[in-house]
């Protein structure tokens, strides 16, 4: 692909052609003519040719096209001199010449300038057709990677470079921030040449236009936001409008740019602030709700407790430590939450056997599926897996506590484990309401519940959050599965074999 900078200005004329191949054409013309004139002669002793001389136009006409007005009018000569020689009787003499002879020295005078002149003008038309198509061949090369930029936080980068390699020289891109202007890319080195005080310069008299040629003035809506400066080298050679067309080009990509960091700021701006609705949300209600029961609770007992029999009395005792086991819960799962946003979360990894795991989850859970059929594999034949148990644990926690929640009284939830393509995998298969397709994707988002379970069943949509922050702590996989609403919903824990330790014949560790 030819690169700007090995083009000239649109309105160069080609380079001129050496003397010594100009005289070389001469002499070929010449020769073609010397060869046309004996080749007419011998034609005219067979056959009557009443107008030899018109024969030699095409030899004239030809070198005109290739060659030039020299080799044309050496042709023309030439050719007037075949003629007086060979056919004009006698030879070639002004007081007794023919009249055609004189047309003749006009046609071959006329088609030589006439002719060199038409063929000069379309070789320069062809050369300037030819560069500029390589301008725009380049031009849509630049765009088509420019456009291929993925992260527009590099489009600056990118675009420095770009410039810097097509133009052949240095190039400083300078963004408005406010009321300042900040350097955002630089390529090459401006040597001398303090680019940060031509772009302030230029960026004062922004308003009025482009300053010199080593700078232009970056627009959006017609607003300057930016400067680009061009060191020293090839630029000042090239076509100004090639140079134009990269800096629209620039100023659209780095618009573009501007555009895309502001939408996703403020993408991330509404994600925050949903976010703190839904923490504020959470808070007032899963605070609130089992902060009410035990203080209601406790508010019976100091005035009736008294005259309450012994079920009403252990009744609301049961309700204070349900809905404060409930609270140290919710409590739990936020500070968790908190430990994972500030990235404090520090695995222990170590081998470590999936039995042991599954046991201490399902003796913590133990209480939230006391009212389920609970079927679970015999685990001992699994390998052992290379994870933090901790942070598994509590993750499996969570996901049986969630099981229960979700699954109807008295159904079955299945604990089930595997070796698949090099991992173990743990399942917890629930009989609840299923996810959709959209649930499956979305269900480990923090504060995300599934549409069917919205009112039916209490939560702040942690857990499952929780889960997937500590899986992917210990180096593990955590995904979810369904076949559709009301058919029940998966979720398996896929954790890698831990290392095996060969042992020599000798007994020492290998």
């Amino acid at each position: 692909m030819t690169s700007p900078a090995a083009l000239h200005l649109a309105g160069d004329e080609p380079a001129r052609v050496p003397m010594g191949k100009v005289l070389l054409q001469s002499l070929a013309a010449a020769s073609v003519v010397g060869l046309a004139g004996i080749g007419v002669f011998a034609l005219s002793r067979a056959i009557d040719v009443r107008s030899a001389s018109i024969l030699f136009v095409p030899v004239i006409l030809g070198a005109a096209i290739f060659g030039g007005m020299i080799p044309s009018l050496t042709a023309a000569v030439a050719a007037l001199a075949v003629c007086s020689v060979l056919f004009y009787n006698p030879a070639f003499s002004l007081p007794d010449a023919d009249p055609q002879e004189f047309a003749d020295i006009f046609v071959f005078a006329g088609v030589a300038i006439a002719s060199s002149q038409l063929a000069g003008y379309a070789r320069r038309a062809a050369a300037t057709s030819r560069r500029r198509e390589a301008v725009l061949e380049y031009l849509l090369a630049f765009n088509r990677r420019i456009s291929a930029v993925v992260d527009p936080a590099e489009t600056p980068t990118v675009l420095a470079d770009e410039l810097s390699r097509g133009l052949d020289c240095a190039v400083a891109i300078y963004l408005a921030d406010g009321a300042a202007l900040t350097c955002a890319a630089t390529a090459g080195s401006f040597g001398e040449m303090t680019a940060d005080a031509v772009a302030q310069a230029a960026w004062q008299r922004s308003d009025g236009g482009d300053g010199d040629a080593s700078t232009y003035v970056l627009r959006s809506g017609g607003r300057p936001f930016g400067i680009v400066v061009l060191g020293p080298g090839q630029a000042d050679r090239l076509d100004p409008l090639a140079i134009a067309a990269m800096m629209e080009q620039s100023g659209l990509a780095l618009a573009r740019m501007r555009l895309a960091l502001r939408v996703e700021e403020a993408r991330l701006q509404a994600k925050a602030e949903g976010l703190r609705e839904a923490v504020l949300g959470s808070i007032s209600h899963d605070l609130h709700t089992p902060l009410a029961s035990i203080l209601g609770s406790v508010t019976t007992l100091e005035k009736f407790g008294p005259i309450c029999d012994d079920a009403t009395r252990a009744e609301l005792q049961s309700t204070i430590r349900e809905e404060a086991e409930r609270l140290e819960r919710y409590i739990r799962r936020m500070l968790d939450l908190t430990r994972i946003r500030a990235g404090r979360l520090a695995p222990q990894v170590e081998p470590v056997d999936v039995a042991d795991i599954a046991n201490a989850a399902l003796k913590q859970s133990q209480k939230a599926l006391a009212r389920h059929h609970l079927e679970s594999d015999d685990l001992l034949d699994l390998p052992m897996v290379q994870t933090d148990p901790v942070l598994i644990e509590q993750a499996l926690v969570n996901i049986l506590e969630n099981a229960a929640k979700y699954s109807p009284v008295g159904s079955t939830i299945a604990l089930r484990g595997r070796v698949e393509q090099d991992r173990v995998v743990l399942s917890v298969q629930d009989s609840g309401i299923g996810l959709q397709m959209s649930d499956v994707q979305e269900i480990f988002a923090p504060f995300y519940r599934a549409d069917a379970s919205s009112g039916q069943v209490a939560g702040n949509g942690l857990g499952l959050m929780v889960s997937k922050a500590f899986v992917e702590a210990a180096g593990c996989e955590i995904w979810a599965e369904s076949r559709g609403a009301g058919q029940g919903a998966a979720f398996h824990i896929g954790m890698p074999p831990a290392k095996t330790l060969q042992v020599a014949d000798e007994g020492e560790a290998a």
